[in-house]
C-alpha cells in the first residue's frame, strides 16, 4: 500500500523535482544499501547496485507506474539487480578469490538448511554433470573450506589448474548458486 507521502513524492519525482528525488534517495538509501551489502558481501558493489537502481528510477520517473509502496519497489529492484551482479561475480574468474571467501561459505552455512529442497537438489545433480577432478574440487573448497593453494597442494596440481576448474564449476552452478545466497537471508540470521 503506497503511503500519501509516497504518492506525492512519486508523483514529484515524475514532475522532474530533484529535491523529491534527493529527498527519496535519503529516505531509503540505507535500507537498499543494506539488503544490497549483505546479498554482495561487498560495499563496493553494494553502492554501485543501488547506485544503478535510483539512476534507472530517475531515468524512467516519466514512465513510473508503482502502485504498491515505494519502498517495496525499491527493494525488490535492489534484490533483482543484486542477483544479477552476483551472477556476473559468480562467472568472472577474475572474482574467484572472493567467492571463495565470502559466497562459498554462506553457501556451506545453508548447505544443510536447504538439504531436503528442490534447490540443494538441483545443486547436487549438476554437481554429478561436473568432470570428477574439478567436483572433487569444488567439494573440496565448499565441504573442508579448503583455500585453493591447500586444493592444489592436496592434488598435486598447479593453483592455476584449480583456479580454473573452480572456475568452470562455478560456471555450471552460478545460477544455482545465486538463487541460495539470495534466499540465504531466509535461512541464516
Amino acid at each position: 500500500m503506497q503511503t500519501r507521502e509516497d504518492f506525492e513524492l512519486l508523483h514529484q519525482i515524475k514532475a522532474g523535482d530533484k529535491k523529491a528525488f534527493e529527498t527519496c534517495f535519503n529516505k531509503h538509501w540505507q535500507l537498499l544499501y543494506a539488503l544490497a551489502a549483505r546479498i554482495l558481501k561487498s560495499d563496493d558493489d553494494a553502492k554501485d547496485v543501488v547506485q544503478m537502481v535510483y539512476i534507472s528510477l530517475w531515468g524512467r520517473r516519466e514512465q513510473l507506474e508503482i502502485t504498491g509502496s515505494l519502498q517495496h519497489y525499491l527493494l525488490q529492484a535492489v534484490r533483482f539487480q543484486s542477483l544479477k551482479r552476483l551472477k556476473e561475480i559468480l562467472g568472472s574468474p577474475e572474482h574467484l578469490d572472493r567467492i571463495h571467501e565470502h559466497y562459498l561459505p554462506v553457501l556451506n552455512s545453508i548447505w544443510h538448511k536447504l538439504h531436503e529442497s528442490d534447490l540443494f537438489n538441483e545443486i547436487a545433480s549438476r554437481l554429478e554433470t561436473l568432470p570428477p577432478r574439478t567436483r572433487e574440487m569444488f567439494l573440496l573448497s565448499r565441504r573442508q573450506q579448503l583455500s585453493i593453494a591447500e586444493i592444489a597442494q592436496r592434488m598435486g596440481v598447479s593453483e592455476k589448474t584449480v583456479r580454473n576448474q573452480l572456475h568452470i564449476a562455478l560456471k555450471t552452478l552460478r545460477h544455482h548458486i545465486a538463487v541460495a545466497l539470495i534466499f540465504a537471508d531466509l535461512f541464516v540470521c
